[in-house]
């Protein structure tokens, strides 16, 4: 009878010190995130675009810094292509896209998002002659649009748009030059970033012709951080700061230098 118990006992000992074992190994493994790492593809001005300094600049970037001082960590930024994005993040090239990216069922099945930070809708961008408003897909037969790849304009446009010729660009501003230059009949993209288009590039060439709704299948909820799936943690950081700065009125602030309309969706 002792010697059962002592068995017990020792598995029960045995037991609690593999708990604290792994305790001990989760702690260890656990980051603390000093420097966080920043995707963003810089071609989709007035969030982020590349100055002739060559240094990332625009509203996300300002944004994104302020959530970090918020979390007292250092922010840095690197420049990547859309297509690549999801992937390099995965890869672990850095921490976080703050990319203008709309959450998406396809994407969360790949990536964790934070909360929604902003929520603009879409347009279409057309030419300043352009006399209807009607972009249904029966007006639009034939006419050539263009959107930037992997998007959720340019998925909206495949599934939707099936008479017109969709052309599809990698970077977020080659289909507004490609309007202004007259090889594309119409362009689909953010309200912000068509307006901001025209008022600085197309302006006499080119118009924001309509919005169209943010059909939630295509387009989600609105714009949200993403994460590695395991990092758990710093998703959590980021809707943190994200509270913060919304509550005590930083993100107003930030976004009133940049837009004349509310782009919180809230």
């Amino acid at each position: 009878m002792k010697t059962a118990n002592a068995m017990v006992l020792a598995k029960r000992c045995l037991a609690a010190l593999g708990v604290a074992a792994a305790l001990v190994t989760a702690q260890a493994q656990a980051k603390e995130w000093k420097t966080v790492r920043i995707g963003m593809d810089a071609t989709y001005p007035p969030f982020e675009s590349v100055n002739a300094k060559g240094e990332i600049v625009g509203w996300e970037v300002d944004y994104a810094t302020e959530l970090c001082k918020r979390m007292k960590v250092t922010c840095t930024f690197q420049n990547q292509d859309w297509d690549g994005i999801i992937p390099s993040l995965v890869a672990n090239k850095f921490d976080v896209i703050m990319s203008s990216m709309n959450i998406t069922d396809k994407r969360k099945a790949l990536v964790n998002f934070s909360q929604v930070y902003f929520s603009t809708p879409p347009v279409f961008v057309g030419a300043a002659g352009v006399k209807s408003t009607d972009v249904s897909p029966e007006a639009l037969k034939g006419k050539t649009i263009g959107t930037q790849s992997s998007t959720t304009f340019a998925n909206y446009l495949e599934a939707m748009y099936k008479g017109s010729e969709i052309k599809l660009y990698p970077g977020g501003d080659e289909p507004q030059n490609d309007l202004k230059a007259g090889r594309l009949d119409y362009t689909l993209t953010d309200l912000i970033v068509g307006t901001n288009f025209v008022e600085k590039v197309g302006a006499g060439c080119c118009k924001v012709v309509t919005e169209i709704k943010r059909v939630p299948e295509f387009f989600g909820p609105g714009v949200g951080a993403a994460f590695r799936k395991e990092d758990a943690d710093l998703t959590a950081m980021f809707n943190k700061a994200i509270d913060e700065v919304d509550a005590d009125g930083t993100y107003k602030k930030i976004a009133d230098g940049y837009f004349k309309i509310n782009i919180r969706g809230k």
